[in-house]
């Protein structure tokens, strides 16, 4: 299984986090200074590296609210509060088509 962490920030932008640096910062161990006092949306998407007998992967994701103390570390996570906080359609479907990138290429449909 393959999993891909995103950050959605303010300016509309979408980071790209590796397995190793999401655990360190979801650890403490990583502090991420450009996010310092914001509250950003997280997306992890995880999806089979291999598609079934029928052709397809199947994609699960999640996504959470994250807060950032003044020096980057992460503070605090958890759901969206507020229709703000929330991810729409345009966005969950960047973060699938981005994380799935590699492993199919441009021959996909999305449902």
């Amino acid at each position: 299984m393959s999993v891909h962490h995103f950050l959605l920030t303010q300016d509309g932008a979408i980071e790209e986090f590796s397995e190793a640096e999401a655990s360190e910062v979801a650890e403490g161990k990583r502090d991420l200074p450009q996010h310092a006092e914001q509250r950003l949306r997280y997306v992890q998407v995880a999806y089979e590296d291999q598609a079934n007998d029928d052709g397809e992967i199947h994609v699960k994701t999640l996504g959470a609210i994250v807060s950032f103390d003044n020096a980057g570390r992460i503070q605090e996570a958890g759901t969206a509060e507020n229709e703000q906080d929330k991810l729409d359609a345009f966005e969950h479907d960047a973060c699938v088509q981005y994380a799935l990138r590699d492993a199919i290429g441009r021959r996909y449909a999305l449902n």
